[in-house]
């Protein structure tokens, strides 16, 4: 599977994929946006840190939807 950066999302690749790829791709996102967290101004990095939150509760929910 292709990652896909967070900058280049695409909403209509990410639903062609697997769950497992989905669920996969949720989480290389959540660790993109703490990265870049650790770059960014105190607001930006508050931003970061809640946008890989999101990612990680899709993940979660995907994960949970699968079993």
């Amino acid at each position: 599977m292709e990652q896909i950066a967070l900058r280049d999302f695409r909403g209509d690749e990410f639903m062609r994929m697997t769950t497992e790829d989905r669920i996969r791709q949720c989480r290389v996102l959540a660790e993109e946006a703490k990265y870049q967290a650790t770059f960014a101004d105190r607001d930006m990095r508050l931003e970061y840190i809640a946008i890989a939150q999101h990612w990680t509760d899709l993940a979660d929910e995907l994960q949970k939807q699968a079993i």
